[in-house]
């Protein structure tokens, strides 16, 4: 049994299926998800269609919660704020309200906000602590830092007692495939381990998708082909 970790799908649901293909993933296996599904890719209905598709398939699939599924479900709420309207125009949402044929945020069906709204903060597997976008070391206890989990950028301090051996895995953060690969060889030394590979940024070292597997450390990437 393996257990792959995947983030920052953000709406590629071509390039998020080939990279399971890849991986050969099955029932026998678990999949943790890290959160932005939707927002800047073409299909984030796709992306949210497939995730349940496997849940409802006695699929062992595990979702996170990520920034962008946070503003979509505050514009849905919200539609009439300047964070909606923010969201709509420069975040992405503009291509996620596309997907699903609306015009409106609140004209998401139920099933898809229901959904989100049972995702979780974070997970602890094994050794790892997995989380969308990092943790406030600077608290005494950083699994209480929701907003964090969320937001964080630029992680310079980590807690090395408190982590005690464990191992954080997070995206939100687009690094170079190199990058990440050089993160993963590392992560023993330098426990806070960044594998977004920023799949929607057509950038020649970006623009992948990559899936990360708990035990073998082994890493896998997929080109975006939406």
């Amino acid at each position: 049994m393996k257990q792959w970790v995947i983030t920052d799908i953000h709406g590629c649901a071509k390039t998020f299926e080939e990279l399971l293909h890849r991986i050969g993933f099955n029932r026998t296996d678990t999949l943790y998800l890290l959160g932005d599904y939707v927002d800047r890719g073409p299909d984030s209905k796709g992306v949210l269609d497939l995730v349940m598709q496997l849940s409802q398939s006695r699929h062992k699939v595990y979702c996170l919660l990520g920034n962008h599924e946070i503003m979509m479900m505050h514009a849905v709420h919200n539609s009439g704020s300047k964070d909606a309207r923010h969201w709509r125009r420069y975040l992405g949402g503009a291509e996620t309200l596309r997907s699903f044929g609306v015009v409106k945020p609140h004209e998401i069906a139920n099933d898809y906000l229901e959904f989100i709204d049972s995702m979780d903060y974070y997970f602890e597997v094994d050794n790892y602590i997995l989380v969308h976008a990092g943790l406030n070391f600077a608290t005494p206890d950083p699994l209480e830092d929701k907003e964090a989990m969320l937001w964080i950028r630029g992680q310079t301090h980590v807690n090395y007692a408190w982590l005690n051996g464990r191992i954080v895995i997070h995206g939100h953060t687009p690094q170079p495939t190199a990058r990440v690969g050089l993160n993963v060889e590392q992560m023993d030394k330098q426990p806070v381990v960044d594998i977004d590979c920023g799949c929607v940024y057509p950038r020649s070292d970006m623009n992948h998708l990559c899936a990360l597997e708990l035990a073998s450390r082994e890493l896998v990437f997929q080109k975006n082909i939406d």
